[in-house]
């Protein structure tokens, strides 16, 4: 099973040479005595077994890390056998994480895809620890993998189904706005305008007055049903675009609500698709609402920004932190949806608060063009 070992002794003089060979012998054999014990513990499960030995830069495998990855179950298998065997779209990613981690002594966990000789491609869960010398240098590393494509293919049918529940949602609030706009909208301004000719008509002073209380009540309803249109859909979103309709939507709030809310953008494209400019959008409107309703915060900052093929939200406020674990507000429906949002178009979405500490942090990233979800 082992393959890739060089000489790490030459140049060195005769009995030191050998004691080297002897110690380096001695850890193999450690190496393999516990790759046995470990083969026999794991016997029946689905658990691959593996390692890494820095210092001949071999790498070492068990029978079930190689049925997992599709590769030859009998001989050598070296480090190149293995980068043969994943998905091209994660290979740069599985080579930087993995020696990166090993190098700064970081346990190491991963997620990727391999693929098969016959085409089938298996989604892998990596663990394993680094063990190190006196002076932090890397020595070897021991792992496990997991052949989690059941549990991914289970995740990408919910996202599926939570993208078009999202979707289903979206088009009856845009057809609830649209109702409210036409329907509702019109009738009180048809309303106002028979209301401000009876005042007209009317010679009573009090008659005039109350017909004039009336028409303010009615003007303000036509503006709260005006605001509740454009939450449920945003047509400033379908004409102007993504920035300056979330610059539109904080002026609003800020205005609506006392709370200063500022936006600052960077190499935002003109034109975001449509699916990931409303996601953007949403979250915004939920970060904001939840800020405003839950924070006590004065100030807001939103930050919009693309980069490498992502675009980035930051909503940041100086209210109170709260306790995401306990705090009902981070267990609610929308934060639930804010973070399906993300996730059914393969990002990200994370919360950062502490209470009695300044603020919350809500971060999102969002591929601008659509590719795997995100493990």
């Amino acid at each position: 099973m082992k393959s890739g070992t060089t000489s790490s002794t030459r140049g060195l003089p005769h009995n030191a040479g050998k004691a080297a060979k002897r110690a380096v012998t001695s850890l193999e054999e450690a190496l393999l005595t516990r790759e046995e014990w470990l083969r026999l513990a794991a016997q029946g499960s689905e658990l691959g077994l593996w390692y890494w030995d820095e210092r001949t830069q071999g790498l070492f495998c068990d029978r079930r890390t190689r049925e997992i990855f599709g590769v030859n179950l009998e001989g050598e298998v070296s480090l190149d056998t293995f980068y043969a065997a994943l998905h091209p779209d994660d290979l740069t990613r599985v080579k930087q994480v993995w020696r990166s981690q090993l190098e700064s002594g970081v346990p190491y966990e991963l997620e990727y895809r391999a693929r098969r000789p016959d085409g089938s491609v298996r989604w892998v869960n990596a663990k394993g620890s680094g063990y190190y010398n006196k002076a932090g240098k890397p020595l070897y590393m021991i792992g496990v993998v997991f052949d989690v494509t059941e549990r991914k293919s289970v995740e990408q049918e919910r996202l599926e189904l939570g993208g078009r529940l999202i979707n289903i949602q979206e088009r009856e609030s845009r057809r609830l706005a649209q109702e409210i706009h036409d329907d509702f909208c019109q009738r009180i301004a048809v309303l106002t305008i028979k209301l401000q000719t009876l005042a007209a008509m009317l010679k009573s002073a009090d008659a005039h007055a109350l017909v004039g209380e009336l028409i303010g009540e009615c003007g303000g309803l036509g503006s709260d049903l005006h605001a509740l249109s454009h939450r449920l859909h945003s047509s400033k979103l379908e004409i102007l675009g993504l920035v300056p309709s979330v610059d539109a939507l904080c002026r609003e709030l800020a205005k609506e609500y006392g709370v200063k809310i500022s936006l600052t953008h960077t190499d935002v494209p003109n034109q975001v698709p449509t699916d990931v400019a409303l996601a953007v959008f949403r979250i915004a409107q939920e970060a904001l609402r939840n800020v405003i309703k839950h924070s006590g915060a004065s100030t807001v900052e939103v930050r919009l920004q693309a980069d490498a093929g992502v675009i980035g939200l930051t909503v940041l406020d100086n209210g109170k932190g709260l306790d995401i674990t306990r705090n009902r507000a981070f267990q609610g429906i929308g934060v639930q949806s804010m973070k399906e949002r993300a996730r059914m178009l393969g990002g990200s979405f994370e919360i950062h608060s502490q209470p009695a500490t300044e603020g919350t942090r809500v971060a999102v990233t969002i591929p601008l063009k659509r590719g795997p979800c995100a493990p």
